[in-house]
């Protein structure tokens, strides 16, 4: 059983930019670079409150290793105290590997993602999440793709735990239904990931059991009213919550499986990681039933009526399927094969081989 520990601090804000700039002072940050997608450089104004030459916003969907090479080559002679992330996964993972090189003066991505690596300068960092799924606001991790060799590559250490995460959804209101979603399912996914588990431990899983019930309590409703911020709110704690949990004990078998289906077919991460839960749900369930009596007991319902739930969510909204995006039956062998990363799959409370995982996969198709 491990020892939990999350050493970021947690603000919920309706006025993030006031809270930023707090946030910023107290650091003792002056010359701070601001990662984010270009949306939102122009949706919240940024260059209206920072310099441009200081905000960087020239990359793709999921970070590849030219978006960080490309981050790296604009922060060079410039005396950069600091590190803002606004954004989704996207901005926040790339963050990280800016905040890497940075304390580190390595310029050289795969030595970056060396966990042995010495960072000698402390930079310190704000993450501002701009959707309800991923949760790198706090954790120390951080995804980069590497397109040519079609490989899904971590970046972890401990001085990537960005100093303050700022929550608040006004942040989220102008994300579409669909890509709403598909966070939120990325967040369950989180969640029950960090319950069935091998790293598990008392906090993290009751961090995760309020997060589920949270989602399942709210998702309905905010289906119907996209634009309710308190609905908003609820579902960024959410998904933070889901964050403090896996941040101990990282994801699993079903973040194992998605990694190859991102890469190959472009299903975006947070329906990728969400496909098989339900599967995964029936193969696991019976090593974790405290927590899913748990579970359902405070959400009222009974285990049918919570995957009813769970299968409800993405509904109308999002194809569900793996072959609404695209899969070929006859590719199951390979992706099979592929779903196996180590750090991931093998943290599955129960050891899945690669049977098991071409059944989940047939389940889904």
């Amino acid at each position: 059983m491990s020892h939990y520990l999350n050493p970021v601090q947690i603000i919920k804000t309706d006025h993030w930019f006031e809270q930023l700039e707090q946030g910023l002072n107290n650091l003792g940050i002056r010359y701070p670079i601001i990662i984010t997608t270009n949306g939102n450089r122009n949706r919240l104004q940024l260059e209206q409150k920072f310099s441009s030459n200081f905000i960087f916003s020239n990359f793709g969907n999921n970070p590849n290793f030219s978006d960080c090479n490309n981050g790296i080559k604009f922060c060079e002679n410039k005396s950069i105290d600091g590190v803002i992330a606004i954004g989704g996964g996207s901005a926040m993972d790339l963050a990280k590997v800016i905040l890497a090189y940075l304390s580190s003066n390595e310029t050289k991505i795969k030595k970056l993602i060396n966990t042995k690596l010495e960072f000698p300068n402390k930079i310190p960092s704000i993450f501002l999440p701009t959707t309800h799924g991923t949760a790198s606001e706090v954790t120390m991790w951080g995804t980069i793709w590497n397109i040519k060799e079609k490989k899904k590559y971590s970046i972890s250490h401990p001085e990537l735990y960005p100093d303050i995460a700022i929550l608040d959804g006004n942040l989220t209101l102008t994300l579409p239904l669909d890509i709403s979603i598909i966070t939120v399912m990325d967040a369950l996914s989180h969640s029950f990931e960090a319950i069935w588990n091998k790293n598990a431990n008392k906090n993290s899983t009751k961090f995760a059991i309020i997060s589920i019930c949270s989602i399942i309590s709210n998702i309905e409703k905010f289906k119907n009213q996209p634009s309710n911020l308190k609905l908003r709110n609820k579902l960024l704690e959410a998904s933070t919550i889901a964050g403090l949990a896996f941040s101990n004990t990282k994801t699993a078998a079903a973040h194992s499986i998605s990694y190859p289906l991102t890469i190959r077919y472009n299903i975006p991460h947070g329906v990728a990681s969400s496909l098989s839960l339900l599967p995964l749900l029936k193969i696991n369930g019976s090593f974790i039933k405290n927590e899913l009596n748990n579970i359902c007991k405070n959400l009222g319902l009974s285990y049918e009526e919570l995957n009813a739930c769970i299968a409800n969510i993405p509904k109308h909204i999002i194809p569900f399927k793996l072959n609404l995006w695209g899969v070929k039956k006859n590719h199951i062998n390979k992706l099979a094969e592929e779903s196996f990363t180590k750090g991931r799959m093998d943290n599955n409370i129960v050891d899945l081989n690669i049977n098991d995982v071409r059944d989940i996969l047939y389940s889904i198709y």
